[in-house]
């Protein structure tokens, strides 16, 4: 009788470990697929005018050279890129 709870016991673990396997990867694939759908999203970019590097547009700063607020043709990746380019075109 030992015998046969011993081996109940033992399948039991196996189906338990097997269920709880089962749920942690349907969790995980459940989060990589929220990912790569966060990821798929595709943000506007711009390039730099001075090193012609791509970023995003909420990331860039907008080369308002003229001093109106419309949309700037002139993005940058940092300050001193818009001030550098300021000056050339001064």
């Amino acid at each position: 009788m030992g015998l046969f709870r011993l081996l109940t016991f033992i399948l039991i673990a196996i189906v338990a470990w097997r269920m709880i396997k089962n749920y942690q990867r349907a969790t995980a694939k459940k989060d990589s697929s929220s990912e790569k759908a966060k990821i798929s999203v595709r943000e506007k970019m711009v390039k730099c005018e001075i090193c012609n590097i791509h970023l995003p547009k909420e990331e860039a700063i907008a080369g308002d050279i003229n001093g109106d607020n419309d949309d700037s043709e002139y993005w940058f990746c940092s300050p001193e890129h818009k001030e550098t380019f300021k000056l050339q075109d001064s």
